[in-house]
């Protein structure tokens, strides 16, 4: 008997999807308001039901496809409410840039759906399903200013990569399938770890972990694989790039939990010591990069780099010393890059926030959001009593525990380094005055202003109260 009520929040969302475009040909079509508040409405429904989903089975379930544990449940809560943050932010913008309201809505639903089977699959079909309409729904979001050669320049270059990211993953799939001749990721592991792997016949196993490994690292943005990921998210609009920066990247990190961590396990040897390597390696190119940053959306683009390094790090460590840390870090870069971007969806709905210039004078037109940017902004930075600093305190002394000791000074000079670049927007806010006449203030509407807030307190809470996180990151990890 199928149990379908373990997918019930990925069904929700893509029905919703589809009935959204639907109703974008009928005259509720006419109603962008409307939109967002169905929008919202059906991520709330979905995260509502994840409780029972969670608990309607343990362990793989629907022939294996679908796996139910402790860390599915985090990251599908944290993609949930990722969205949710999102779809409150995106209100304005999506109508002042003009974009067609409830296509975008619907392609929102359908891609975090994608990435919500990522988190939970079971089998490597089910995981390319959702790795697919992830990307395919991603390629369309990319290029939605239709008028503007910067967003389909974006699309085209992030679909050509994409195509190419894809292609390693079903190589290395294909790979893995015929040495082991099970698609399911827990049989497999287990005749990984049973196969007569001596002398050449190990090259095998190992170009197969190589391919999917590209693949994931191509949807976390990681250094060497990273450069798509400046001229996307500059040329996508702002809400796409706020999808972008975490709802993809968190599907893609439970991809690596699912996929690699789980399903090559007898070849921990293997990767973890490259997934070291690519860790410090894009954690040092991105924060790097970024210092000569004017573009504010390309700035954060390296600053997502940098951070899929630190989260990296924390993988290299194994399941046992990696996870905890991963999903307290991934809770906590859901409230600070959310956040960021939501402020500078905020300022690009009055034509401003793509440069560094348009913050200048900041604090004199809107106190309250150069404040929240401000509080962002210290966060990814790592600032003492903020969720950043929490997250990256916890990967560093997981790294100390794990006898990873070089990588933890990665961390440590990289974030010094990083230090430059968070502040040169705080500087733009507060020193800088204003070079061209800029509306004497910044309006932000309640659903923006309600989404800063809730960040605002997520940043807080996870920095000066963080028991309740780590708390929840080890229930999910060990159940207790």
């Amino acid at each position: 008997m199928y149990n379908f009520h373990a997918i019930w929040p990925e069904m929700i969302l893509g029905v919703a999807g589809v009935l959204f475009l639907l109703l974008a040909v009928s005259r509720v079509g006419q109603q962008p308001r409307l939109a967002q508040l169905l929008a919202l409405a059906t991520s709330l429904a979905a995260l509502a039901l994840l409780p029972t989903a969670s608990h309607s089975a343990q362990g793989a379930t629907l022939s294996a496809m679908v796996l139910v544990d402790g860390v599915g449940t985090f990251l599908r809560a944290s993609l949930l409410l990722g969205l949710i943050l999102l779809l409150l932010f995106s209100g304005r913008y999506v109508e002042a840039q003009k974009m067609p309201v409830w296509e975008f809505y619907s392609l929102i639903l359908i891609a975090t759906a994608g990435a919500s089977f990522m988190v939970s699959a079971g089998d490597m079909i089910s995981f390319y399903i959702g790795f697919e309409t992830l990307s395919l729904a991603s390629y369309a979001l990319a290029g939605f200013l239709r008028e503007n050669r910067f967003s389909m320049e974006a699309s085209l270059k992030f679909f050509l990569n994409g195509a190419i990211a894809s292609a390693f993953l079903l190589f290395g799939f294909s790979l893995a399938y015929g040495l082991t001749g099970t698609t399911a990721l827990a049989p497999m592991a287990m005749a990984l770890g049973e196969g007569p792997w001596e002398g050449g016949a190990g090259l095998v196993p190992t170009v197969a972990l190589l391919f999917v490994l590209g693949g994931i690292a191509f949807k976390l943005s990681l250094a060497p694989f990273h450069l798509w990921a400046p001229d996307v998210y500059q040329g996508a609009p702002t809400a796409v790039t706020a999808f972008l920066s975490f709802i993809s990247k968190a599907g893609a990190l439970g991809g690596f939990v699912r996929v690699i961590m789980e399903g090559f396990a007898p070849l921990g040897g293997e990767w973890q010591t490259l997934v070291a390597v690519l860790a410090a390696f894009s954690m040092t190119v991105g924060n790097v990069a970024a210092l000569w940053q004017t573009n504010l959306k390309r700035l954060l683009a390296y600053s997502s780099i940098a951070h899929a390094g630190y989260i990296l790090a924390a993988l290299s460590l194994g399941p046992a010393l990696g996870l905890q840390p991963l999903l307290f870090y991934l809770l906590a870069y859901l409230f600070m890059t959310l956040g960021a971007f939501g402020g500078v969806m905020v300022l690009s709905s009055q034509g401003e926030g793509e440069d560094l210039k348009d913050l200048h004078g900041l604090w004199r037109r809107s106190p309250l959001l150069a404040g929240a940017l401000t509080i962002f902004f210290l966060s990814l930075l790592g600032i003492p009593f903020t969720a950043g600093f929490m997250a990256k305190l916890l990967v560093i002394r997981a790294l100390v525990d794990g006898h990873l000791v070089w990588l933890a000074v990665f961390i440590a000079v990289n974030t010094a380094i990083s230090a430059y670049y968070y502040f040169l927007p705080i500087k733009a806010m507060y020193v800088r005055p204003a070079e061209t006449e800029r509306p004497a203030r910044v309006p932000v509407d309640f659903w923006a202003g309600l989404a800063l807030a809730v960040a605002v307190v997520g940043v807080f809470w996870l920095g000066v109260l963080p028991e309740n996180g780590l708390s929840w990151s080890l229930f999910a990890v060990w159940g207790r």
